[in-house]
């Protein structure tokens, strides 16, 4: 092992993810508040010469490919150590997966032709399955409001996943009282 792996400092890190059973059972798919979960399977720091990044982006690329598996991806994550950077593909899946339900939750109303105020959990992008004429009313309903936010749902209001994925990841920094991303507390 090379010493430089043990040294912390802020790096680009090569990171071996594996989606395939991301629900490990049939209960936690169909849990209300599921959080998909990545599996990490390898993480090596990125060489820092340009010729050795290129050979090691070759060789982990080949083996994710050589597995023949499409549930493998290779990842690019900026991160502190080995255990951050897996901890952040853990955590960028999450919030893509939230926010994909984020918009699922949004556009079923908008589809019924309804349009009202939703509540969004920020923990995992779901709701009650409620549309609530207004803030207030949302706000009200909820056993933990603090665990939510509200969303207006309009066609005026378009979100996408991207929007999405935006909004809960900054509604994640508000919550705990932190505006910076890439925070301590967040990762």
């Amino acid at each position: 092992m090379n010493t430089g792996d043990l040294v912390k400092r802020h790096a680009q890190h090569l990171v071996i993810a594996d989606d395939r059973d991301a629900f490990t059972t049939w209960e936690e798919h169909v849990r209300v508040d599921r959080l998909p979960e990545r599996r990490v399977v390898h993480v090596e720091r990125q060489a820092d010469h340009p010729d050795e990044r290129e050979a090691q982006w070759n060789e982990l690329s080949g083996s994710v490919l050589d597995a023949g598996s499409e549930s493998l991806s290779l990842l690019t994550v900026s991160a502190d150590s080995h255990a951050h950077a897996a901890a952040v593909a853990r955590r960028e899946y999450a919030v893509h997966h939230a926010a994909f339900r984020m918009v699922e939750v949004i556009d079923s109303h908008l589809k019924r032709g309804v349009h009202g105020w939703v509540a969004i959990r920020i923990a995992d992008g779901g709701s009650d399955g409620e549309l609530y004429g207004d803030y207030e009313e949302a706000i009200a309903a909820q056993e933990r409001p603090e665990a939510c936010t509200y969303v207006p749902v309009s066609p005026q209001y378009p979100w996408t996943p991207r929007t999405c994925e935006q909004y809960l990841e900054g509604m994640t920094h508000l919550r705990h009282g932190c505006l910076v991303y890439g925070c301590p507390t967040c990762r």
